[in-house]
């Protein structure tokens, strides 16, 4: 005889919802539990290199900054356009007025055109003579009238 009275059975017209709660519930068990472990094995290797690198590490000078002390600032420029012109007019300053490089040695800074007047006036250091450079010893004003001779235009004729 067939037994129709189950106690686990849904009441008639009913269905299930179709999820295993079991399987569910083992499966998030094992995901936490491996996620516990995995945490725990990083913890220890993490320690692990720590302790290594501090016992392989190389000593500290003694006159280095304490550990902890703050560096000073980095200075950034933080207006570089200004900078840029702040740079470029020092610079043309420089080049165009007469100053001390080491007052001590006697080196003095010159404009570049009465350096290069000089050049033409004295010759190079060393020796040598400019190109077209008239003989040491002859005035200022011959060379003023050789650099203008050699200034002035050529006249080409053809032929």
């Amino acid at each position: 005889m067939a037994d129709i009275n189950h106690a686990h059975a849904a009441p008639p017209g009913t269905e299930g919802d179709g999820i295993n709660y079991r399987g569910l519930f083992w499966f998030l068990a094992i995901l936490a539990l491996t996620t516990l472990v995995s945490q725990g094995l990083m913890w220890g290797l993490f320690r692990y290199f720590d302790a290594d690198a501090d016992a392989h590490d190389a000593m500290r000078a003694p006159t280095a900054a304490a550990l902890g002390a703050e560096a000073p600032m980095p200075a950034l420029l933080t207006n570089e356009p200004l900078n840029l012109e702040t740079f470029r007019t020092r610079e043309d300053e420089m080049l165009s007025s007469y100053g001390w490089v080491d007052q001590n040695a006697g080196i003095v800074r010159l404009p570049i055109d009465r350096a290069k007047a000089l050049v033409l006036e004295r010759g190079l250091p060393g020796g040598s003579l400019p190109f077209n450079a008239p003989a040491p010893g002859t005035t200022t004003d011959a060379v003023q009238a050789a650099a203008a001779a050699a200034a002035k235009p050529v006249k080409v004729i053809k032929k």
